[in-house]
């Protein structure tokens, strides 16, 4: 049967509800096996230790068969200090919150072992796979994560072994994107177009984000495009993935 690598990202104690709401949604679909992205300490604010019936939660899940997976640390950047390509991308991809953009490696070091702290202290995880929030990476971060004991990476358009650099799945994501008009007309439009472009593949990619869940319309043209890939797919997580020939 085809695959289906499904994330849910941003899961942090500031979006509880929606993400508890998320899994639900995916329960009802049959979706056993996913991967959530969890922030340690959202925007500075909502540190996971804070919030112990939440780490609980993630936890049961965890055991459950969700794959939680280290998304950041802040999740947060300001476009301050950034080169003008940095600046570009960060616009275009995320509203101040590229925060492994501009980084040098041992900034990047740092915030990987104070991410993946958390988590193995607030969970009792040790987080083997790594997304950069909005799927941004500087080479200082790129480089922190060849020394980092990380089993999967992933950007925009492929996963990725991090300490040799081997892509195990070449394959741009699918989502949709909260922002203006533009940037989420675009991004619908790539979520509609995925499924002719893209059906044919063995594993296909989709995230999902709290945004996606708070806007009534667009809850329910991803259920529904959920539903479509689930008839004829398997949801998977980051270590479930098969590596490439």
């Amino acid at each position: 049967m085809k695959k289906l690598h499904l994330t849910v990202h941003d899961v942090s104690p500031a979006h509880a509800n929606t993400v508890k709401q998320i899994h639900s949604a995916l329960l009802q679909l049959g979706v056993v096996r996913y991967s959530m992205l969890v922030v340690p300490d959202y925007h500075g604010k909502w540190p996971l230790d804070e919030f112990p019936e939440f780490c609980e939660w993630l936890e049961q899940l965890s055991e459950s068969g969700v794959e939680m997976v280290l998304h950041g640390c802040r999740h947060e950047r300001s476009a301050a200090g950034l080169g003008i390509t940095d600046r570009i991308r960060s616009s275009l991809f995320t509203r101040n919150e590229g925060e492994f953009l501009g980084l040098d490696e041992e900034e990047a070091e740092n915030l990987l072992k104070t991410g993946g702290d958390v988590l193995k202290r607030a969970l009792g995880i040790e987080a083997r796979s790594f997304v950069a929030p909005a799927w941004l990476y500087s080479m200082g971060t790129l480089s922190a994560l060849k020394k980092a004991e990380f089993a999967f990476a992933e950007n925009r358009l492929r996963i990725w072994n991090p300490e040799t650099g081997r892509t195990i799945l070449r394959m741009p994501v699918v989502n949709y994107a909260s922002g203006g008009l533009l940037k989420r007309s675009l991004a619908a439009f790539w979520v509609r177009v995925s499924g002719m472009v893209l059906g044919g593949s063995e594993t296909l990619r989709f995230a999902i984000h709290p945004c996606d869940f708070e806007v009534d319309e667009v809850k329910k043209v991803v259920l529904k495009r959920l539903k479509t890939l689930l008839s004829m797919r398997e949801s998977i997580s980051f270590k479930d993935i098969k590596p490439a020939p």
